[in-house]
C-alpha cells in the first residue's frame, strides 16, 4: 500500500544526487534492483528488497547480480503471491529455509529486525542514518520499511513500503556522523536510474512543514516525507568460537595507459580460490555509468567492462581499480586479462597478478581472550623488464580474523614472465582503510630490501614476521594459567 498521489508525485519532487564517485559510498556498483510490476494491486515490494538483499549475499541462480535477484523474486512471488503486504524478514527466513537455497554453507543467514511493525512509530535511534551505513560497510545487507505521516488523531502512519539501502554521502570508511542522504534502489521507481539518493531530515526536526509522527528518520521521497519505521538486516553467521564466517580482502592495481591514442574501454578479470560471498569493483577514473559485470560459474571470478566512450582516457594516464571480496575466510585475488582498448588498435594489455596472504590459526584460539583481528596492509611495483619502465602499482588489505596470528605471516605472488616485482612493503592497521587511505598508507614494518624480483619462474614467497612490533597482544591463553588457578594462584599471564 502507498502514500495517496504517491506515484505522480514522485516523478516531480524526487532529488536527483550529483555526486562525484570520490563522495559517494555505495556498498555495490551496480547494485540488484528487482522490480515489481506497478499494478494497485501488487504488494511485492518486500519481496523485491529481500530478493536484493540475498542476492547482493551471494544466492540465486544467474551470471549477474540483477538475474540472481530476478530468479529469487521469482521463487518468492510463486510462494507468497504479489496481493498480499508482508515483511523482508519474513521473506528472507522462508528463502534461506526453503529448497531454493541451494548454497546452505553461505554464512549470510543472520536476519536481524529494528524499529516497529507495528504500531507504524518511527524508528526511535537518532544514530539510525549512521548506523545504517555502518551496517552495509560492515558486510551487512539492509532493507528499510517505511510508512507516511499523518494529521489524523489518534491514526499513527499510513500504507507502506520495502526499499533496498546501497550507499550514501560518506566515504568507506566506518561513519562517526548520519551521513546526510541514503542510496537505494526502489522495485516501484527507476527515476533517474536504477539507483535514486533521498535527503534525511533532521532527526528530531521531521518533514519541517508537513505531518509527521514524532522524531525519526524522513526522507525527501515525495512531498509528504515517509519515514523510516523499521529495518532488517542480512548478516554473516558466527561459528561455535564466536567469529564471523566471512572477511574482507581488497586487490587495488594502478595501471598506465601508454598509448598515444585515448582509450574507449577498461576491461579486466578479478577472482580468487573460492566461491564470492560479495563484492564490490570501482574505478578511479568517473565515467557516470557502472560497469558490465558477468559473474562465472561457480562464482569465483568477475568479468568487468567499463565504458570511457563518454570520457576517453587520454595518453600517460594512470587509473586505479580497486575490488573488494567477502570471502568466508580466505585471503587472495588474482587479475587477469587487465587491458584498455582503442579504435582500431590493439589493446594494450596488463601483466596478469595473483597474490595471496596465508596467515596461520592459532592454537586453542576457542580459549584466547582479548585478541583482536586486523588487517595487513602491502604495496608493491611492476617493473615491464624489457623497457625498464614501471607499469602498474599495487596495494592490497588482507583481513585476519581474531583466531588467526598477527604477527606471522607469508605473503605469495604470482606474475608473467617479462615482468619483476619491486619496492615491496607490508605494515599493518586494525582499522579497515578505504581506497584513499590505503594508497596513502605509509607506515611501514617491513620492507624487502632486494631490488627487483623477476616473476614468471614461480611464486615469490616473502615471510612477514612482526613478532613483538604490534601495539596490541595476541591475547591470553588460559590453559597457560589452568595449574596455577587449580592451586589457588593468581599470576600474571604471559602477555600483559
Amino acid at each position: 500500500m502507498k502514500s495517496p498521489n504517491r506515484r505522480a508525485l514522485c516523478s516531480l519532487l524526487l532529488v536527483a544526487l550529483l555526486l562525484c564517485t570520490s563522495c559517494v559510498y555505495m556498498k555495490m556498483n551496480p547494485p540488484p534492483d528487482a522490480d515489481k510490476a506497478f499494478l494497485a494491486s501488487n504488494n511485492s515490494c518486500y519481496l523485491a528488497t529481500a530478493s536484493n538483499m540475498l542476492a547482493g549475499a551471494g544466492y540465486g541462480n544467474g551470471t549477474t547480480v540483477q538475474a540472481r535477484a530476478n530468479d529469487i523474486y521469482g521463487n518468492m512471488t510463486a510462494h507468497f503471491g504479489t496481493a498480499n503486504t508482508g515483511w523482508a524478514d519474513t521473506a528472507l527466513n522462508w528463502w534461506l529455509g526453503s529448497g531454493h537455497n541451494t548454497w546452505t554453507t553461505n554464512p549470510y543467514s543472520v536476519v536481524t529486525v529494528y524499529g516497529n511493525k507495528s504500531p507504524r512509530y518511527p524508528w526511535a535511534n537518532a544514530n539510525g542514518a549512521r548506523d545504517i551505513g555502518n551496517h552495509l560497510r560492515n558486510c551487512d545487507f539492509v532493507g528499510l520499511s517505511i510508512s507516511w505521516p499523518t494529521n489524523e488523531a489518534g491514526v499513527i502512519g499510513s500504507g507502506g513500503h520495502a526499499i533496498t539501502a546501497w550507499g550514501d554521502l560518506g566515504g568507506d570508511g566506518a561513519l562517526t556522523d548520519n551521513p546526510g542522504s541514503v542510496r537505494l534502489t526502489d522495485s516501484d521507481s527507476d527515476t533517474g536510474g536504477d539507483v535514486q539518493g533521498y535527503v534525511y531530515d533532521a532527526y528530531t526536526s521531521p518533514n519541517p512543514g508537513g505531518a509527521n509522527e514524532g522524531n525519526g528518520w524522513y526522507v525527501n521521497y515525495d512531498p509528504n516525507h515517509p519515514y523510516i519505521k523499521h529495518i532488517v538486516v542480512l548478516s554473516p553467521a558466527m561459528s561455535a568460537a564466536g567469529n564471523r564466517l566471512a572477511q574482507k580482502v581488497v586487490g587495488s592495481y594502478r595501471v598506465h595507459q601508454r598509448q598515444e591514442r585515448p582509450a574507449t574501454d577498461l576491461h579486466y578479470r578479478v577472482g580468487t580460490d573460492v566461491d564470492i560471498l560479495s563484492y564490490k569493483t570501482t574505478i578511479d577514473w568517473s565515467t557516470g555509468t557502472p560497469p558490465a559485470i558477468t559473474e562465472a560459474t561457480p562464482r569465483r571470478s568477475l568479468t568487468v567492462d567499463w565504458d570511457f566512450t563518454a570520457k576517453t582516457v587520454p595518453y600517460c594516464t594512470w587509473v586505479t581499480i580497486t575490488t573488494e571480496f567477502i570471502l568466508p575466510v580466505w585471503n587472495a585475488i588474482q587479475y587477469n586479462d587487465v587491458r584498455f582498448t582503442y579504435p582500431g588498435l590493439e589493446p594494450m594489455k596488463l601483466p596478469d597478478i595473483r597474490w595471496e596472504m596465508k596467515t596461520p590459526f592459532l592454537r586453542n584460539a576457542s580459549t584466547i581472550r582479548n585478541v583482536t583481528g586486523g588487517y595487513v596492509v602491502g604495496a608493491f611495483d611492476i617493473v615491464e623488464t624489457a623497457g625498464q619502465r614501471k607499469v602498474a602499482d599495487y596495494r592490497f588489505v588482507h583481513q585476519y580474523s581474531y583466531n588467526q596470528s598477527p604477527e606471522e605471516h607469508t605473503f605469495i605472488l604470482t606474475g608473467p614472465t617479462g615482468f619483476a616485482a619491486a619496492n615491496f612493503r607490508f605494515g599493518h592497521s586494525y582499522g579497515y582503510l578505504e581506497t584513499g587511505a590505503l594508497w596513502g598508507f605509509e607506515t611501514w614494518m617491513t620492507r624487502v630490501p632486494e631490488g627487483r624480483i623477476m616473476l614468471g619462474a614461480g611464486p615469490v614467497q616473502i615471510p612477514i614476521v612482526w613478532t613483538g612490533q604490534l601495539p596490541y597482544p595476541e591475547g591470553e591463553d588460559i590453559n597457560k594459567r589452568i595449574p596455577d588457578i587449580k592451586k589457588g594462584l593468581m599470576t600474571k599471564p604471559d602477555r600483559d
